[in-house]
């Protein structure tokens, strides 16, 4: 179920966030928490019932991987049954997402090729796996932070946030399933989550969807774009992506206010960004802390000793590495990945050393190096990046717009200039 359908506009949402007000006021908070969980696993189910069953069984496992953590001493038993507990939840991951990629490497290098059938990808596995990572992590290093059976289901399919994040801790919205609401008005919270749905909507419906027709076709097409048509078409995907997911996030936070609660936001203007540091604080926030929390810094503290600015370097390229292979089994994502850390490690250096540059210098750096990452992220292949990066360069045939006029109504320069006269 879309967050822009008809059916969650104007049936679901208003529906769920009703009744779960009035069991709240009226019945109690648990039986309030068992309808919320009933409404979420009627939106994951609704699509595919088998998505249900694996996302059912990740929640048992994990839930009981955390109960058994809180109960056992520290030990040598508990890390065991803390890194089988993460272990199994990447295996998890890594047989629905890199498999069948990892057995065909194996049989490019050696032996013969062995393939599984493709596996149907279960809706928001990526997301509701690290929030579950996270979750055992924060248990393993606070047992107080561990979750009854029923707090941990309704966190983990939490409707508004379980296919696409924002990637919460789950200490910081269990406690609102109990009663434990934010100190603003809960009528307030619910006209601001309208205010921000139908910024979302608009984003999604009317701008994501209008710049994707021009990026889709920019990226399709194999023809020999000129230097000004092929930065259009990655300004056109910078624009798609950045409207379809803040939309999308916009619409996920807003979901979960109209209930009551909050969750992170996930987007902040990155396009305003002057560094690349600033522009990870501003894009996908919440997968930038998970980043830095769970990623970065236990590799920076595994390399020993004092921390450095090569160690950081080395650790924020490794960091963003992985983050790369998590987006998918493509090696653009593993290539995007490793430059954006690449990027990082260069701005802490150069923060570092002092150096400064006019803002608006930083700004164009910051937002053309985005642009430039954004190719490698919507490439197919790299044939296909290399390709849109080589008639990004300047070129002969700077400014024409034969492919362009394919895909967008241009009016003809020739029929402008009367118009234009006459007005003048």
């Amino acid at each position: 179920m879309l967050f822009s359908s008809f059916r969650y506009v104007f049936l679901f949402l208003p529906i769920a966030a009703l009744v779960y007000g009035l069991a709240r006021s009226y019945i109690g908070v648990r039986s309030a928490q068992v309808f919320l969980l009933l409404c979420s696993l009627f939106f994951y189910g609704s699509g595919n019932l088998f998505n249900l069953l694996l996302l059912a069984c990740s929640m048992l496992f994990n839930w009981a991987s955390g109960r058994i953590l809180a109960w056992l001493p520290d030990g040598q038993m508990r890390r065991y049954v803390f890194w089988f507990g993460l272990a199994a939840d990447i295996a998890f991951l890594f047989s629905f997402k890199y498999v069948n990629l990892f057995l065909l490497g194996v049989a490019a290098l050696h032996g013969p090729k062995y393939e599984l059938p493709d596996l149907e990808f279960p809706l928001g596995v990526s997301f509701f796996t690290l929030t579950q990572i996270m979750y055992l992590v924060d248990t393993y290093q606070s047992p107080e932070t561990v979750n009854s059976l029923l707090d941990h289901i309704t966190f983990v399919s939490f409707f508004p946030q379980v296919v696409s994040g924002p990637i919460s801790r789950s200490s910081e919205v269990v406690p609102q399933f109990h009663g434990k609401s934010p100190s603003v008005d809960r009528m307030e919270m619910a006209c601001r989550g309208l205010y921000l749905f139908s910024i979302g909507l608009t984003k999604k419906v009317v701008l994501a969807d209008s710049f994707g027709h021009v990026a889709d076709a920019g990226f399709k097409l194999s023809a020999h774009y000129s230097t000004l048509e092929a930065w259009i078409f990655c300004l056109a995907y910078a624009f798609q992506i950045y409207f379809d997911f803040s939309g999308y996030s916009d619409m996920a936070v807003a979901s979960a206010l109209m209930l009551g609660i909050e969750i992170p936001q996930n987007f902040n203007a990155p396009f305003r960004a002057l560094s690349i540091s600033e522009y990870w604080t501003r894009w996908h926030i919440s997968l930038s802390n998970f980043i830095t929390s769970y990623i970065y810094t236990p590799i920076l503290r595994g390399m020993g000793g004092r921390p450095t600015i090569n160690k950081s370097a080395v650790a924020t390229t490794l960091a963003m590495t992985i983050a790369g292979v998590w987006h998918g089994p493509s090696l653009t994502f593993v290539l995007w990945g490793t430059a954006n850390g690449l990027g990082l490690a260069v701005n802490q250096i150069w923060k570092r050393r002092r150096y400064k540059l006019p803002n608006w210098v930083c700004w164009m750096l910051t937002f053309g190096f985005v642009n430039l990452m954004f190719v490698l992220f919507r490439s197919p292949t790299l044939a296909v990046a290399g390709h849109m990066y080589a008639c990004m360069l300047p070129q002969a045939n700077l400014f024409g717009t034969e492919v362009l006029r394919g895909v967008l109504p241009l009016t003809p320069v020739t029929l402008l200039r009367p118009v234009v006269l006459g007005v003048v």
